[in-house]
């Protein structure tokens, strides 16, 4: 998932939510309660046992002993009442042949019916929901077995009859969602671009797959899918899966996964959407009046598709789309197999922010196709998308703008870490049953990444190249968790080159908080330069910033002193163009210049971020500069926004600014 700031979630270095706060450690439990609702009949046999969770402490689901390879989604999408009812159906598996409940995570959905299939016909299921957990939600448990007798025919004649049990080949659960859902943005028609039509997409990571589908939430587990939505005529509706191209608006629409995926990466949207194809795989889902500028800026991706499979392989995927969100969407990306769902805030004209665009795509190896097992191995998701991601950046816009992009990534992580705990400081860090948002900092992004260069730079590109390239191919489309991802590197690189990288050195790395001992700085002459501009241009001398990167531009602005004038705030913004840019990560840095030197010509933007867009990276510290000049007119401004805003968003916000 494209990241963010104040800590971080999603998916690249700039983290755009994440929160702090220690959930209550809540035991896990899939023993039935008495809590309701629950079919009338659910009732216990003889042959009922209570099952065993898996490992995933943020799971109920006992796929352990029940897996549901494949899901059919059958849904219609209501936008008055901002629900989608309809039903799941899951072909079952056996990994324990006498399991008898199959356990299900659900979060505030309304599960109105359960049918199991089983004999060749589908019969009234019995099911319970457990007590609600306010991290995990509720465990959906069902009955999986049949009872009944048979005639047993020898010779033609007849035996007594004989007890026979029957387990379920397939299960049919009817729901609908709650309107408050988390993993759903329910968006009115003034909150899109063409201000017309309503607007859905889901947000499933790390564990709102369950507000939506009742599903094994567990990102050890993998399924393929099918969906038949059926959306108002004038919509077009899409899933992460292999969708018709430029599908006609017929109000159904069907598609499927022919690769497995994580349940984190369920993703649907629906939307008033015009299609561009950029070649036969590849293409650009957008509002109609979005569609022409994400095009030009977004074009770069088949080269940077073309980069990434020489690098690390194939690309394994039926198709890469990539959807264009409205501005409330909290993140930068959301990286759901064949169609990245992407902001439009990072539309700057000039593609000084595709970097999002490289990281997005970049999970299509790195979290799609090789999967942290639990959130506590966030690390193995993002450490290695961002190092693909600067890979990319360097392959297609050359080594000086991705050698930039790792000094600001540096300095941003250095500086963000001390105000961490030790145990957020870990790549794999004890997580337990905290809420996994939690763990969206720039650790299992930046630190990781720092980690994977440690490693490059010890054993050489081409070797580090030809292991990651490995990995990739030996777990695609599998799960693993940090301790397996050790002892592969140990016997697939550390081992054989002992002489320059240790275990010793690889454990300080994974298991220790702060920085290690063998990490070193990037550092940049361009950056040098800067600085030495930065003087000039405060002793009042020209300085030419037409050829300036966009890193050049943030790296100078983040190192301006406080307490500029009036005339010298004027003069920075007549010749950088602060006030108007298009570039969002440009003018949030501006605006916490201005609005802490409260320098009124830039002070109309800031309706722009706070009213325009829902986007956490640019929200925060722009509220968190208003916040720190008048706290009450803040909190006032924040609930005239509030109904724009994602639920994330809201919760990242309020409290920040102390709303309860």
């Amino acid at each position: 998932m494209a990241a963010g700031v104040a800590t971080l979630s999603a998916c690249s270095p700039n983290a755009d939510n994440n929160n702090d706060n220690d959930a209550s450690s809540n035991t896990q439990s899939t023993q039935p309660s008495d809590s309701k609702p629950q079919s009338a009949d659910f009732r216990p046999s003889e042959h009922l046992r209570v099952p065993t969770p898996t490992s995933d402490l943020h799971s109920f689901a006992n796929s352990n002993q029940v897996r549901a390879p494949h899901l059919h989604l059958n849904l219609d999408v209501d936008f008055d009442a901002q629900q989608l009812r309809g039903y799941a159906q899951y072909e079952l598996e056996y990994i324990d042949a006498s399991a008898n409940y199959m356990v299900l995570d659900t979060y505030d959905l309304d599960i109105q019916q359960v049918e199991i299939f089983a004999n060749d016909s589908w019969q009234e299921g019995s099911f319970r929901l457990g007590d609600k957990d306010p991290v995990l939600g509720q465990a959906l448990t069902i009955s999986i077995v049949f009872e009944g007798h048979v005639e047993n025919n020898v010779e033609g004649s007849v035996e007594d009859d004989s007890e026979q049990v029957s387990r379920a080949e397939q299960v049919r659960i009817h729901y609908a969602s709650s309107p408050t859902a988390t993993g759903l943005d329910w968006v009115s028609p003034e909150g899109t671009a063409g201000g017309e039509h309503p607007y859905l997409y889901s947000q499933s990571q790390p564990h709102y797959a369950r507000t939506w589908v009742p599903i094994q939430d567990t990102a050890a587990s993998r399924l393929t899918f099918s969906a038949r939505l059926t959306t108002p005529p004038e919509l077009i509706g899409l899933m992460g899966a292999n969708n018709p191209p430029n599908p006609e608006r017929t109000g159904v629409y069907e598609m499927q996964t022919n690769q497995p995926i994580p349940p984190y990466l369920m993703a649907i949207a629906v939307g008033d959407l015009d299609f561009y194809a950029l070649n036969e795989r590849m293409a650009i889902y957008a509002e109609p009046s979005v569609l022409q500028s994400a095009v030009e800026e977004f074009s770069y991706t088949t080269d940077m598709m073309e980069v990434t499979e020489a690098m690390f392989g194939p690309y394994a995927w039926d198709r890469y789309d990539q959807l264009i969100l409205p501005p409330s969407f909290p993140f930068g990306g959301m990286e759901n197999p064949q169609l990245a769902f992407i902001t439009p805030t990072v539309i700057a004209g000039d593609q000084s922010l595709v970097s999002l665009i490289a990281h997005e795509l970049a999970h299509s190896w790195s979290g799609n196709l090789v999967t942290n097992a639990t959130w506590r191995d966030l690390w193995l998701n993002e450490g290695f998308t961002s190092y693909v991601e600067n890979r990319i950046m360097e392959a297609v816009y050359g080594e000086d703008r991705a050698l930039m992009q790792r000094m600001l990534s540096d300095q941003s992580l250095e500086s963000s870490i001390g105000a961490l705990s030790e145990r957020q400081q870990v790549l794999h860090l004890e997580l337990e049953q905290r809420d996994p948002e939690t763990i969206f900092t720039r650790v299992p992004y930046d630190k990781a990444a720092a980690f994977l260069f440690f490693l490059e730079d010890r054993v050489g590109r081409d070797t580090f190249d030809a292991f990651v390239r490995q990995y990739f191919a030996d777990y695609a489309f599998k799960s693993l968790d940090t301790k397996e991802f050790e002892a592969y590197l140990y016997a697939n690189l550390v081992d054989d080159h002992s002489d320059v990288v240790s275990r010793e050195e690889v454990k300080e790395w994974l298991y220790e908080p702060g920085m290690p001992s063998t990490w070193v700085r990037v550092e940049v002459d361009a950056f040098a330069r800067v600085d030495d501009a930065r003087t000039a241009w405060l002793e009042g001398e020209q300085v030419d910033f037409a050829a300036w990167s966009i890193h050049e531009r943030l790296y100078f602005l983040r190192h301006l002193p406080q307490g500029l004038s009036s005339d010298e705030l004027a003069r920075l913004d007549s010749e950088l163009g602060l006030s108007e840019t298009r570039n969002n990560s440009v003018l949030t840095s501006w605006l916490g210049i201005a609005i802490r030197e409260q320098y009124e010509p830039a002070l109309h933007r800031v309706d722009d971020i706070v009213f325009g867009m829902g986007r956490l990276a640019y929200l925060v510290p722009v509220y968190a500069a208003l916040y720190e000049m008048d706290a009450d007119s803040t909190r006032e401004m924040y609930l005239r926004a509030r109904p724009q805003y994602h639920q994330l968003t809201r919760d990242a916000i309020e409290e920040m600014l102390d709303i309860e």
